[in-house]
C-alpha cells in the first residue's frame, strides 16, 4: 500500500512539473547562454507596503514559420511552487538560462503582492497573450539572441503601484530598465534590431502595452545589489 501511495505521489509531482512551463531544452548544437534578473516591485499605497521579489515571467518562442512555441517560465518561483500555486516568490537573483537562438516574447508576468499575486493579464497563464496580432509585434517586449551568444541581459523591474483599497483601486504598471544606455529607444526598425544583435549577441524590442522607462540608478542599486551590500 505504501509503495502504491508513493507511486501515485510521484506521478502527481511529475505531472505538476511537466504542466508547469519548464524552460525548453535546447535542440541546436550552438545555443545561447543568457543571464536573467527581473524583479517585481509591488507598492500598495493604502497599506504603505512595498514587496520586491523575483518577477515570474512567461515566454514564448517565435518559430521560423511565424507560429508560437509553448509557454515557459523564468524567475518568480521554482516549478514545484508554481505547481501548487504558492504566493511565495523567491528573492531577486541572477538566473542562467540556455536557449536555442531566435526571438522570444514576454507573454505575461506575475508579481508577489500582499496576500495575493498581481498578474499582467487576467486568467491562467495558458490563456494570456503577450502578442499584439494587429501590429504583429510584442505587447510588452521581446528578446532576440544569436547562436552561441553569452550575454547578460539588462536588469528589469516590473513596477506596480496600487492606489486605493481592493474594492476600488487603480494600478500604474511600468517596466523599468537598469543599465541600458544603448537601448533607450522604444521603437526599432527590423534593420536596427538585426544590427544590434550582431554587435552584442542580443537585442530587445519593446511593445506599447506598458510604459517602459530607464530606471533611476539608486533604485537599481537598492534592488539588485548583493544582499551583503544592502545590509551595510
Amino acid at each position: 500500500m505504501g509503495r502504491l501511495v508513493g507511486y501515485v505521489l510521484a506521478l502527481c509531482v511529475g505531472f505538476w512539473f511537466v504542466s508547469c512551463a519548464m524552460v525548453p531544452k535546447p535542440v541546436s548544437e550552438n545555443p545561447a547562454t543568457i543571464v536573467w534578473n527581473f524583479a517585481g516591485s509591488f507598492y500598495d499605497t493604502a497599506r504603505d507596503r512595498l514587496i520586491t521579489k523575483s518577477a515570474l515571467t512567461y515566454w514564448r518562442k517565435i518559430n521560423e514559420d511565424g507560429s508560437f512555441g509553448d509557454r515557459f517560465a523564468i524567475g518568480g518561483a521554482n516549478a514545484f511552487n508554481r505547481a501548487i500555486n504558492t504566493t511565495r516568490f523567491r528573492k531577486v537573483r541572477d538566473e542562467v538560462v540556455v536557449l536555442d537562438s531566435g526571438e522570444y516574447f514576454l507573454d505575461s508576468f506575475e508579481l508577489e503582492a500582499p496576500r495575493s499575486i498581481a498578474q499582467s493579464q487576467p486568467g491562467d497563464y495558458t490563456e494570456r497573450d503577450g502578442w499584439d496580432h494587429g501590429a504583429n509585434a510584442p505587447r510588452f517586449l521581446s528578446l532576440k539572441v544569436a547562436p552561441g551568444a553569452r550575454v547578460v541581459l539588462p536588469k528589469l523591474v516590473f513596477k506596480v503601484v496600487q492606489n486605493g483599497d481592493k474594492t476600488s483601486y487603480t494600478q500604474e504598471i511600468k517596466i523599468l530598465i537598469c543599465s541600458l544606455e544603448n537601448q533607450k529607444d522604444k521603437a526599432k526598425s527590423a534593420e536596427d534590431f538585426a544590427n544590434e544583435m550582431d554587435l552584442s549577441g542580443f537585442a530587445l524590442r519593446y511593445g506599447n502595452a506598458i510604459a517602459i522607462e530607464t530606471a533611476p540608478s539608486d533604485l537599481c542599486e537598492e534592488i539588485f545589489a548583493p544582499e551583503a551590500d544592502r545590509r551595510k
